[in-house]
């Protein structure tokens, strides 16, 4: 065990600490691994890269604290909304790793207003490369479609750190920390093997941007427990690639299981999707209470996003002042080129094709939902491929009596509407027993 201090470390909020961070991790690789301790106190660095066998430990009182210049962040190859590119590094990243883990009661901190406010300048702005890291990755991403990834792209050079992302890593452990204030998602798996996530606490404040907390994206062997979340966009995501790119990585999110875990506020509090490319299967969820997150359960996706959601399994769900608890659509909007409109839009039947998603066997069971605000469920699917095997079973959802209005679903042509009930088109095989919607 070593601690960061012993190798010139200073917590004062000011002095940056990369060297030695570096200089820590070398020396435990050097060693076949170890513990690397962080002690009381605020240590600025630029991003961190972790290596094999090693566990980065944050005592009480002890942050990480991440720079905001842009320019410490050098690029590396990652998935960015669903599409392979060269994007800014994460700030504690991990690729190609065995036996790695973050754990303490310590604090990860991304500092991401400085990333935001830029974000929120571009979204204004026309949609050009303007600084020499934008022509850096303009000339590195040649060649990548990129028009398939989400708003969050801005011109498709824009592409901010996630605070935490694990690539292609094999028994990773994530024990206790604080992860806040990420510049983009914050914590990512991806391509990653026999993964813990427990005692966790993810934070990103309303003003933030693409804040997804935690993102398990064509991953194989997760478990996700006892997990607080209070985030700016989707609380616990499941994705598995965009379109064409997605189907030529051909890597499924699968094998996972969430448990005892509170979401507070967030765009969904379990959401699977958009990225649907190379399928999302053998998902359990269990034991999760959802507090005002605008939606509870959470399954989109759409025309041209590809893959096949089966065996999804959520049970024992509570939620308190949901905008609308349960959501299957295959209109998903965002995101959406102009072009593409007419064709992701349309409710007539369109010829099937290895990019038409797909969502089956889904049981909802022992769910209760309060103080609903816009409808208790909204199921889209398509006419030439409907969502297929829907279990009910013991799901009682009470809408307010005067809810706040809005949108249900973040699909084509959804309009704003409240106090509303159960909808659904194009669904085969739908099952309720015991069910109460009030």
């Amino acid at each position: 065990m070593i601690n960061i201090s012993d190798f010139g470390a200073i917590g004062d909020g000011t002095i940056n600490n990369t060297q030695f961070f570096a200089k820590a991790i070398d020396k435990c690789a050097k060693d076949k691994g170890g513990k690397i301790v962080v002690s009381k106190g605020r240590f600025l660095t630029g991003p961190i890269h972790l290596k094999n066998n090693i566990e980065l430990h944050l005592e009480e009182g002890a942050v990480i604290l991440f720079s905001d210049n842009f320019d410490d962040y050098p690029a590396v190859k990652s998935r960015w909304e669903g599409v392979e590119c060269y994007g800014y590094s994460p700030c504690l990243y991990g690729e190609d790793l065995e036996n790695v883990s973050i754990t303490g009661k310590g604090t990860v901190d991304g500092q991401g207003e400085k990333w935001w406010a830029e974000f929120k300048r571009r979204k204004e702005a026309p949609k050009e490369p303007v600084t020499d890291r934008d022509k850096e990755f303009v000339k590195l991403n040649e060649g990548i479609d990129l028009s398939n990834c989400g708003g969050g792209g801005i011109g498709s050079f824009y592409f901010r750190p996630p605070l935490i992302q694990f690539k292609n890593c094999k028994n990773v452990l994530l024990d206790g920390i604080t992860a806040c204030n990420s510049p983009f998602w914050n914590t990512h798996l991806l391509y990653c093997k026999d993964a813990v996530v427990k005692n966790m606490t993810f934070r990103n404040p309303e003003h933030g941007f693409n804040g997804d907390g935690l993102d398990l994206d064509s991953c194989n062997g997760v478990e996700v427990s006892n997990c607080d979340f209070d985030v700016n966009d989707d609380c616990l995501v499941i994705k598995s690639g965009i379109g064409e790119d997605g189907l030529r990585v051909n890597k499924p999110c699968e094998n996972l299981v969430i448990k005892n875990c509170n979401m507070l506020h967030g765009h969904g509090g379990t959401v699977i999707g958009s990225e649907t490319a190379a399928g999302i299967k053998n998902v359990s969820f269990s034991n999760c209470v959802f507090n005002g997150t605008d939606r509870g359960i959470r399954i989109k996706s759409r025309r041209g996003r590809a893959g096949i959601v089966e065996n999804i399994s959520l049970d024992n769900i509570t939620m308190n002042n949901p905008g609308c608890p349960i959501v299957m659509n295959l209109y998903y909007e965002c995101g959406a080129r102009p072009e593409e409109i007419e064709a992701f839009s349309d409710r007539n039947a369109r010829p099937i094709t290895e990019t038409t998603p797909c969502i089956r066997n889904v049981k909802i069971t022992n769910v209760t939902a309060t103080n609903a605000q816009t409808a208790a469920a909204v199921f889209l699917g398509l006419p030439e491929r409907p969502i297929e095997n829907v279990l009910f079973d013991n799901v009682k959802i009470t809408m307010a009596k005067d809810g706040k209005p809005g949108t249900p679903a973040m699909a084509f042509g959804m309009k704003e509407m409240k106090g509303e009930g159960l909808i659904v088109d194009n669904v085969v095989k739908f099952v309720q027993r015991n069910t109460e919607i009030k």
